[in-house]
């Protein structure tokens, strides 16, 4: 009897395994989809730089340029421009704003509307913007304009002192009694007019100060007056002295020195007359009648009101040449100060008809007369 043989079963390896057909289908699926993601990527983010481009072609320099002129207050008619160069000239009034400013307005205006500064360039009264809009490049110049009026940049001011009233009376007092409110006398103690002459000023409102005789150098040759401060006097000397002028004239609003030459140049004199101020509660103004007077500085450390002369508008003379030197060392003043302290003197008519001209050319320059009170009030550096 032939012998069964048995069938035996093939184990299933792994070489062997297969998978199925669904599986197969879901991986060509995945593959493909990578592929399209791949292949589309790079064509999707070509879009965004047309986009870009899209939106800078449609910033147009014309229009980019009239609405930044309109935030910078320069109308239309100002605005120089070069169309086909795409060029333009932007006046800034240096009154109201520096180029730095005036610069930042016209990038944002630009940036806001998609285009890109690419250059910048900078001189003292010029800066040069370059911009990129699309395709097209657009240059701005902003400069100050020449043309604006001076006081509308910088507003000036002048505080204007008269000296040696206490002898002038009739017609020429009065005459300077008619003279602008702001302008202030400074009156000599003990003379026929002093007292009268200071009540005549109050009345109208006007400043007055009480013009102390101090010693010169070459005194006692040249002869500073009635009761000068010497330099040998002593604290309670010089004290009576300031004193006694301030009780005759108590509604002056301090003092300031005639002559002097010696006695403003001595630090212990003028300590004493400080000290004797400071008690008081009165300002001085130094005449500076010497290159080499303290009087300003120990005024200052006596932390007392003080004011310094800046110029005699009537030394030497009072010829046309002169009045012309005195208004452009103003002008020069100018440029670092917004004040300025003039003197000048009650002697004749002549001298009251050269004032009142030379009032009249300083306001054409764009200065205002301010009481000498004023003066500080206003002097603030500029930051230009």
């Amino acid at each position: 009897m032939p012998r069964k043989t048995k069938r035996r079963k093939k184990r299933k390896t792994g070489k062997q395994d297969h998978f199925p057909l669904g599986l197969w289908l879901l991986v060509g699926f995945l593959c493909a989809g990578i592929v399209w993601l791949i292949s589309i990527r790079p064509e999707s983010l070509s879009e965004k730089p047309q986009e870009v481009e899209t939106a800078q072609s449609s910033a147009e320099p014309d229009q980019v340029v009239e609405q930044a002129a309109k935030k910078l207050g320069i109308p239309q008619p100002k605005i120089k421009k070069d169309t086909a160069k795409k060029e333009y000239s932007l006046p800034i009034d240096r009154g109201k704003m520096d180029l730095t400013f005036a610069n930042m307005i016209v990038k944002n205006e630009f940036e806001s509307k998609g285009a890109k500064q690419t250059s910048g360039k900078a001189a003292a009264n010029k800066q040069t913007l370059t911009f990129k809009a699309g395709k097209k490049n657009a240059e701005v110049n902003l400069y100050y304009d020449k043309k604006e009026p001076k006081s509308a940049a910088t507003p000036k001011y002048i505080a204007i002192v008269v000296d040696d009233f206490g002898s002038v009376k009739g017609d020429l007092l009065q005459g300077f009694l008619d003279l602008p409110r702001e302008v202030t006398f400074a009156i000599f103690p003990d003379l026929d007019n002093s007292v009268s002459t200071m009540e005549l000023a109050k009345a109208q409102g006007r400043e007055t100060l009480v013009h102390v005789p101090m010693e010169p150098i070459d005194y006692p040759v040249v002869n500073p007056g009635k009761d000068p401060i010497l330099v040998d006097m002593s604290q309670a000397e010089v004290e009576r002295v300031i004193n006694r002028s301030l009780n005759e004239m108590p509604y002056c609003l301090g003092i300031n020195n005639h002559m002097g030459s010696l006695a403003t140049s001595d630090q212990r004199c003028m300590g004493f007359v400080m000290e004797a101020l400071r008690k008081r509660g009165k300002a001085f103004l130094d005449s500076r009648t010497s290159n080499v007077s303290v009087a300003y500085q120990t005024a200052q450390k006596e932390r007392i009101t003080t004011y310094r002369n800046d110029l005699f508008l009537d030394s030497p003379d009072i010829s046309n040449a002169t009045m012309e030197r005195k208004i452009q060392q103003i002008l020069n003043l100018g440029a670092s100060s917004r004040e300025v302290v003039a003197i000048t003197h009650c002697h004749s008519s002549q001298k009251l008809a050269y004032l009142k001209t030379f009032i009249a050319r300083i306001r054409a320059e764009g200065y205002t007369l301010i009481p000498l009170s004023r003066v500080g009030k206003y002097d603030v550096p500029l930051i230009l």
